[in-house]
């Protein structure tokens, strides 16, 4: 599915999701609070979460307690579910709970979040190594036959990074670096290239087009990380709003 049909399905959720919203609330006052169907704030958050996350991703989407309250979406509680959650071409699952939500309506409806006041949110994120090296090999065309491990707090990579004609087998260690509780960057320890005339820079240079691998900065809820692991092959994050 290219961009073009990504925009095209999220307008077309918003516009279903308002079409319903105008029919089912003709007279609701500007400053009263008028109950909403739950499967119309759901289209809504469903083409908004495409502005954020690939188009193959998948999300299962619950809403208790949805009502408009003049030009605020006030939600008890909203649960999602991405199986898979796919971001930059990397599939993993992700599970956010939010109670006590209040977005801006005109914004969600031009497929965006803007967050008014938020009670409490939690986000746990999930991915594998497999997936890793899969998202590696599909996204760049200079890393070669990846494979990786997480365990014990580290990772360990091996593969084949292709610049110009030239192939340098490469070995590295190395971990997930926290930033102000928001990024994520790899950071590696210690590396091994093979091959003759190896170029300055060469794992750098490939580290500067992933890096960070996550910034919650960017996404609407400010998300603090709480918790990063990588173990048993698996990479696993806890964040939330608490402080």
């Amino acid at each position: 599915m290219g961009r073009g049909e990504v925009l095209l399905r999220a307008t077309s959720l918003a516009a279903s999701a308002l079409l319903i919203l105008m029919l089912v609330a003709p007279g609701a006052s500007p400053q009263g609070r008028q109950p909403l169907p739950e499967e119309a704030v759901r289209q809504l958050v469903a083409a908004a979460l495409l502005q954020y996350f690939d188009p193959e991703s998948r999300f299962e989407i619950s809403v208790q307690g949805s009502a408009l309250s003049g030009d605020v979406l006030k939600v008890d509680v909203l649960h999602v579910v991405g199986r898979p959650a796919v971001l930059r071409g990397f599939r993993g699952e992700v599970l956010l709970h939010a109670d006590g939500l209040e977005l801006d309506f005109a914004s969600l409806a031009g497929q965006q979040v803007v967050v008014r006041r938020v009670g409490k949110a939690t986000a746990v994120g999930r991915i594998t190594a497999k997936a890793v090296e899969e998202g590696l090999a599909k996204n760049s065309s200079a890393i070669l036959n990846p494979k990786l491990h997480f365990q014990g707090g580290e990772f360990e990579a091996s593969a084949v990074i292709r610049r110009s004609d030239r192939l340098y087998p490469t070995l590295a260690r190395g971990t997930l670096a926290v930033e102000n509780r928001q990024r994520v960057r790899v950071v590696v320890t210690e590396a091994k290239v093979a091959g003759g005339d190896v170029p300055q820079g060469l794992i750098e240079s490939e580290l500067a087009k992933i890096n960070p691998v996550l910034d919650l900065s960017r996404w609407p809820l400010n998300l603090r990380i709480q918790r990063l692991t990588l173990n048993n092959d698996t990479v696993q994050m806890l964040a939330t709003t608490d402080g």
